[in-house]
């Protein structure tokens, strides 16, 4: 009976080790989107803003 117990505690304490494994792959996984949506994101507010401040450029210029 102590054979199975042992036997399934094993079995289930490498389970448990893979799983953790495949949760700390898909941890740096995520880790690298968020930093390229951040970049991303950053990317494009920079470009709104120029792209505002060129419309208000000329505009100011059409009025004149």
């Amino acid at each position: 009976m102590i054979k199975k117990i042992e036997k399934e505690i094993k079995k289930l304490e490498t389970l448990k080790e893979q799983k953790m494994n495949k949760r700390n792959q898909l941890d740096e996984e995520l880790s690298e989107v968020t930093t390229q949506l951040k970049e991303l994101y950053s990317l494009k507010n920079q470009y709104e803003k120029l792209q505002n401040s060129a419309l208000h450029f000329f505009e100011k210029d059409e009025v004149n």
